[in-house]
C-alpha cells in the first residue's frame, strides 16, 4: 500500500451493502433454490414426451442459472468491497475478480473528469492514465468528493482537470 493514504473511498457503505446482499440472497435463493428444481423435475418429464421440448427446457434452465449467477457476482463484490485510494503517490482502485489493483501515479494522469448533482455536489470522478487505463470513483456518501476534486485540481492544473457536469433535473 502506498505510503500516505489522503482519501480512501469504499465501493459501498455498510447500510448498501446490506441492502444489496438481502437482495442479491433473495433473488439467488428463488431462482436456484425453488424455481430451478421445478424447472428439472418438469424437464425429467417433457424429456421423455419430445426432444425439442427438452432442448426448450434445457435452454430455459441454462438462461435461468445465468440469470441467478449475476447477482451472486454482485454479492461477491460486496463482501469484498474494494476500496480506491487517493495517495501523495497518485490514485489506486483495488479489484474485485482480479489480484493487482490499477494504479495511476500523478505524473501518468492525463485527464479527470468530474460529474455532479443537482444540488451542487460532486457525486464522481473519473481518472484516465496516458495508456488509457482508467479508475472510476463514485459517490459512496463517505467520501468528500469536493476536497478531493480541488486536491485534483491544484496537483493536475485545469487543463488536465475538466470542470465538473451538474445534472440538471427538468
Amino acid at each position: 500500500m502506498p505510503s500516505r493514504i489522503l482519501f480512501q473511498i469504499p465501493l459501498a457503505t455498510w447500510p448498501y451493502r446490506l441492502a444489496m446482499a438481502a437482495v442479491c440472497l433473495i433473488v439467488v435463493l428463488t431462482i436456484c433454490g425453488w424455481w430451478l428444481p421445478r424447472l428439472l423435475r418438469h424437464m425429467r418429464s417433457v424429456l421423455a414426451k419430445s426432444k425439442a421440448m427438452a432442448a426448450f427446457g434445457i435452454a430455459v434452465a441454462i438462461v435461468s442459472a445465468a440469470i441467478g449467477v449475476a447477482p451472486l457476482l454482485l454479492l461477491i463484490a460486496l463482501i469484498k468491497n474494494p476500496q480506491a485510494y487517493v495517495t501523495d503517490a497518485g490514485v489506486m482502485k483495488e479489484s474485485v475478480f482480479y489480484l493487482e489493483p490499477t494504479s495511476i501515479t500523478w505524473d501518468q494522469i492525463r485527464q479527470v473528469y468530474c460529474r455532479g448533482e443537482d444540488a451542487g455536489t460532486i457525486s464522481s470522478l473519473e481518472i484516465v492514465a496516458k495508456d488509457g487505463r482508467g479508475i472510476s470513483l463514485g459517490n459512496t456518501h463517505s467520501a468528500d468528493f469536493a476536497s478531493m476534486y480541488e486536491l485534483f485540481e491544484n496537483q493536475l492544473g485545469p487543463s488536465v482537470v475538466k470542470t465538473c457536469n451538474f445534472l440538471r433535473k427538468s
